[in-house]
């Protein structure tokens, strides 16, 4: 349809690809360009829609088509579509604008259609897109200056850091943030590593809008044209506080405790380090104390631990009181402190502070509206007279702490070389227990008691001894308080619970008069919260009715937390057992936490009875509380009964329950099952006493031997043991 071979000519050289296309969109002739550019030829175009050149990715396709491509606005007969994609033959796409305008020749309307390839374009738009998200969203702030390094652009993270808006800082210089922190020589070297290198970077503080002084990592490149001209200087930097902050909480957490806030074990060391290095220099003392506070497992067991932690703070407190700057109090762990005291002229200097520490501690602390008291035992040692590796310093003084608990609490000792043996003694002895508990060395005497009046045995306390492989039997005395001090007494206890119900079970079995037989709780085990379950599984699994199990509470164990043990005795007294309250007068109970408690019986202590025939006052304290029991309806029963003396008062008196050697030693439980098979207490009295014993079992025994409490009277010898 087109005739003119020059036009035709033109058309073929023009750099645009140009395709012609009538109102229904058929091809009616495409330059060299658009061949090129779609890869078809002329002819394999010709007459076909010029919407096959048009992409099936077009976004617009479903509302896309020729006549959207020749509608015109009203007045003109062109228009530019934009933001087309091409599809070329091999199934490549582009992104192209084309340029539409109206002819008419020979009396028919064409359309010329000019593409031109957005590709690069859409692509280098794309990458700004992208590269202006990112800036938007980067975490780290990038400020651009100019020449002069006055702010041209910023970013959000910027703004969020800084605080400063584009309007507020744009046109300013970075000097407007300065933390003042920094000297003229620090920004002099700054600015001559930019302008040498072209760029600087490092740490920084500046201040933000709010007055706030920060840390951020700050980098600056200086940007130049390709004529070394300087245009522009670019800032990136990052905020360091929380970096920092973590770094800090690290070190705290590295160094100090987090409960007291005090220097832990790893920076305790470090100090002592540093404090015997430079003793030696300057040939001063330092002094190591030791402390450790006296029944604080009571308190935190009572009282839950929340109020021991409040405790050990306020205790931290104090301790910081009584201290110079230059001194340091640690917390080792648990209630234990460690005081530093470098620089000392003599180690006799550090009494002073141990006594003013002991000082401090005997003000009640109020915790919660709860008076508490606590006192604390202080080992000391001397570097260099005791030793110098911080191991040794800390050993010493703990030895010598131990001491100062064994001669009484709230005292302190100077560490001394003898020291070193009982320490020694005491962790063998507690590593012996350990081993004792899993090789079963434990066994289980049993003391009788018995009735004056009737010379019957009533029951039996069933006593812990220690048969040594090689030894022999271990005084109780000797292991029972490194057992409490160990919290060995725990197990230890479980287990004299368990083998006293078996062994009365088996005695009831064997047909023997049931008895109930005492067992002994420790301040310790009567804390400890399955104690009831403990009690109530012994007696399921031995088969032993709980009216034949007593226990045997310390004064002193109960009344640590009056409350909590009136809970603890009213669930052990519904089960059924019977309690009593053992050494009793020796602690601090009143006539009004007694009536509190649900005990069946009252056990006076033996030092008491020990002198109530020749100490008047021992006499009045047994008389007062046989009388008080009485009054209270409460059994009582004595024990420590060695003589007739002891005897004929406790009976005058009113006490006829008797528990001593005068009657029996604690003896195994094979002999003891012989007192209660032979009856030798369970008889009857002698006619008129001339008087022939008539025991329940066994041979006919002469008065001299007879158990009968008037013919033990008549026996000139009062000291002797049956």
């Amino acid at each position: 349809m087109i005739q003119d071979e020059r036009a035709k000519a033109i058309l073929q050289h023009l750099a645009e690809a140009v395709v012609c296309f009538d109102r229904q969109g058929k091809i009616e002739l495409l330059n060299r360009a658009a061949e090129e550019f779609f890869g078809y030829s002329a002819s394999e175009l010709k007459k076909r829609d010029i919407m096959a050149l048009l992409s099936k990715h077009d976004t617009t396709e479903a509302s896309f088509s020729v006549s959207s491509l020749i509608t015109f606005d009203v007045g003109k007969n062109s228009h530019v579509v934009r933001d087309l994609i091409g599809r070329r033959r091999d199934g490549g796409i582009c992104h192209i604008d084309i340029s539409v305008r109206e002819l008419e020749l020979e009396g028919i309307a064409l359309y010329v259609g000019i593409m031109r390839d957005t590709s690069e374009r859409k692509r280098s738009e794309k990458e700004l897109n992208l590269a202006a998200k990112v800036l938007e969203n980067m975490g780290e702030a990038i400020g651009v200056t100019d020449a002069d390094n006055k702010y041209i652009s910023i970013n959000p993270a910027f703004t969020r850091i800084t605080g400063y808006l584009p309007e507020e800082i744009i046109g300013k210089a970075p000097a407007l943030m300065a933390s003042g922190r920094h000297t003229s020589e620090f920004y002099q070297m700054m600015w001559e590593s930019i302008n040498k290198d072209g760029q600087w970077q490092g740490e920084i503080w500046d201040r933000r809008k709010n007055g706030e002084e920060y840390p951020k990592w700050l980098s600056i490149v200086a940007v130049k044209d390709s004529g070394e001209r300087l245009q522009n200087y670019i800032a990136v930097f990052a905020d360091l506080s929380d970096r920092k902050a973590a770094d800090e909480r690290i070190h705290f957490m590295s160094n100090y405790d987090a409960l007291t806030g005090l220097p832990n074990r790893e920076l305790l060391h470090d100090r002592i380090l540093q404090a015997t290095i430079a003793a030696k220099r300057l040939r001063k003392k330092v002094a190591i104390l030791f402390l450790d506070l006296d029944r604080f497992k009571a308190i935190n067991d009572t009282l839950g631990h929340s109020i021991g932690d409040l405790l050990l703070q306020a205790v931290a407190e104090r301790l910081k009181g009584c201290i110079r700057s230059s001194d340091t109090v640690a917390r080792l762990g648990g209630d234990e402190f460690i005081v530093i005291l470098p620089d000392l002229p003599e180690g006799a200097h550090a009494a002073i502070v141990a006594q003013k520490i002991l000082d401090a501690m005997a003000v009640r602390f109020v915790i919660r509206d709860t008076e508490l008291t606590t006192t604390a035992s202080i080992g000391i040692t001397i570097s260099p007279d005791d030793g110098i590796a911080n191991e040794e310093l800390i050993a010493n003084a703990d030895v010598a702490m131990y001491r100062s608990k064994e001669i009484g609490r709230n005292n302190y000792q100077f560490f001394a070389p003898e020291m070193n043996d009982s320490a020694y003694e005491r962790l063998t002895m507690e590593n012996n227990l350990r081993r004792a508990l899993e090789r079963e060395e434990f066994v289980l005497y049993y003391q009788p008691q018995v009735n004056s009046a009737t010379g019957r045995i009533i029951g039996a306390e069933a006593l812990v001894r220690w048969r040594r492989p090689g030894v022999g039997l271990v005084p109780p005395g000797m292991f029972i308080p490194i057992a409490e001090e160990s919290g060995l007494i725990v197990t230890i206890g479980e287990w004299v619970l368990m083998e006293a119900c078996r062994q009365n079970s088996a005695w009831q079995r064997e047909g023997l008069s049931p008895i109930p037989v005492a067992v002994n709780l420790s301040a310790v085990q009567f804390r400890q919260k399955n104690l009831t379950e403990m009690v109530a599984d012994a007696l399921k699994e031995t088969d032993l009715d709980s009216r034949w199990l007593e226990l045997e509470i310390t004064e002193s164990g109960i009344m640590q937390n009056a409350e909590a043990a009136v809970n603890t005795l009213h669930l052990l007294k519904q089960m059924g057992l019977k309690l009593s309250i053992d050494d009793f007068g020796t602690g601090y109970s009143s006539l009004s936490h007694l009536k509190k408690f649900p005990l069946d019986k009252l056990k006076i202590d033996q030092s008491f009875v020990r002198d109530i025939t020749t100490d008047q006052d021992d006499a009045a304290i047994v008389a007062a509380i046989i009388a008080m029991a009485k009054s209270l309806k409460m059994r009582v029963i004595a024990e420590g009964v060695e003589n007739k003396g002891h005897l004929d008062f406790l009976n005058s008196n009113g006490c006829v329950e008797i528990q001593g050697y005068y009657f029996s030693r604690p003896v195994p439980a094979d002999e003891f099952r012989k007192l209660l098979m032979q009856g030798i207490w369970n008889i009857t009295l002698c006619e008129d006493c001339a008087h022939r014993p008539r025991p329940m079992s066994g041979p006919a025994i002469s008065k001299d031997e007879c158990p009968c409490v008037q013919c033990i009277y008549s026996i000139k010898d009062a000291d002797r043991r049956i």
